[in-house]
């Protein structure tokens, strides 16, 4: 009962750990630049948005003329009255004006269009992002896939070591009473240290697994990851939503550059209060002065806009083939996919079936060899035989486990949900 529960147990924290490992790159470097990526977008659309609001500008100058100037404009009525009242004239060679400046764009279509235009790159860098958190999670469990190979692989020859020691320990004594001829011995232990360099090679291919594991998830593993695929749904290609933002994103585009010719309507509203001494007396004058006004301005020709028109279009062309590109591409994939997924079927069914014949074939050798029946090499190639189709299996269920994750990536699914 005990036994049950610790083996359950060891299953569940294996189940968790390849979720966490997945969730983990959520939190490396590179998906928080993804996530700076997507802030910025945000803050180009908002900038847009914001050029739609009023624009308020507080000034203050100070002038000096060769001449007294008028510090704001004086009719000729005003001016009589001003004379004739001893008063001082609003002209002056030194003025000083604190001030405001106002101005709203009441029409201008180019910035409807760049909103728009925006409001898809923002949902097209989002889908990006989450495209490249979907790609290193798939290339996650790539490795792990072929960590776990190695970790079977590594098993299957520590087997085939033991399996050969135990029959080197069992005709030991018939070698030491002349029985058996050395030359087996020898032969077996020959095998024995070819059989420990290679569990190094996979040791030292294990770190390096391990190494790149750890670059993706700031996680260090140091067993084997259980991994256990849903079936996937066929749908739609992920890849392709932000490239069909894109593409909206020109549409907009190139309205946005046509808009260029059409009118811009402005309202500007200016006021400020002039400090000065009148030429004419040197009395001291603050005077206020504003104005508002409604401005309209047209580009009727603009040789450069034309080319910018040209250049969207242009860009527009690129985006669609893009799209026919991908869509090639990844409806060839998933048919190799498809394709292999059926065929690795059948040779999971068939390794494992070749695994329990070779086992008793291999039992039946080391009688044979015991009794000095059936030479050293033909034992060997025993050994030799199972532990391959060991490894067989593991690096089929190895690449079994990468297809899915491919599989998984074309359609957008969520990784945590198809690897448990």
């Amino acid at each position: 009962m005990k036994a049950a529960v610790l083996i359950a147990l060891i299953v569940s924290l294996n189940a968790a750990e390849i979720s966490e490992l997945l969730e983990a790159i959520k939190k490396t470097p590179q998906s928080k630049l993804d996530e700076i990526m997507i802030k910025e977008m945000k803050i180009n659309k908002k900038s847009v948005t914001y050029s739609l609001y009023p624009k308020v500008t507080l000034t203050a100058t100070a002038e000096h003329f060769s001449e007294p100037s008028n510090i704001k404009p004086l009719p000729p009525t005003k001016s009589s009255k001003i004379l004739a009242s001893n008063g001082g004239l609003p002209f002056s060679q030194n003025i000083y004006r604190v001030g405001f400046n106002i101005s709203m764009p009441l029409f201008i279509k180019e910035i409807y269009d760049n909103k728009k235009k925006m409001q898809t790159l923002l949902k097209a860098a989002k889908y990006r992002a989450k495209l490249n958190l979907l790609k290193r999670q798939a290339s996650l469990i790539v490795l792990v896939s072929k960590l776990n190979y190695l970790y079977e692989l590594k098993k299957a020859l520590i087997k085939q070591k033991n399996s050969i020691q135990t029959t080197l320990d069992t005709i030991k004594v018939g070698v030491d009473v002349g029985r058996i001829p050395e030359f087996k011995l020898l032969r077996l232990k020959s095998s024995i240290i070819s059989i420990k360099n290679k569990i190094s090679d996979v040791n030292t291919k294990i770190e390096e697994l391990k190494s790149k594991i750890y670059e993706l998830t700031l996680i260090e593993v140091n067993s084997k990851i259980k991994l256990n695929a849903n079936s996937i749904k066929k749908g739609e290609f992920f890849a392709l939503k932000p490239l069909k933002e894109n593409l909206k994103s020109s549409v907009y585009d190139i309205k946005a550059k046509k808009d260029v010719f059409l009118p811009k309507v402005i309202l500007k509203i200016q006021g400020n209060r002039a400090f000065a001494k009148a030429y004419n007396n040197n009395k001291n004058l603050a005077l206020n002065y504003a104005s508002a006004g409604i401005y309209v301005s047209w580009d009727i020709f603009n040789k450069k806009n034309s080319s910018e028109i040209q250049k969207a279009k242009i860009n527009q062309s690129k985006i669609s083939l893009e799209i026919q590109k991908t869509i090639n591409k990844l409806t060839s994939q998933i048919k190799y996919i498809n394709n292999s997924l059926k065929e690795i079927k059948k040779e999971l069914l068939n390794t494992k079936e070749s695994i329990s014949i070779k086992e008793e074939l291999l039992k039946g050798a080391k009688v044979a060899f015991k009794l000095n029946r059936m030479s050293v090499d033909e034992y060997l190639k025993y050994e030799d035989d199972l532990a391959k189709q060991r490894a067989n299996l593991a690096n089929l269920i190895a690449f079994k486990n990468s297809l899915i994750a491919q599989k998984a990536l074309i359609y957008g699914k969520n990784l945590k949900k198809v690897f448990k």
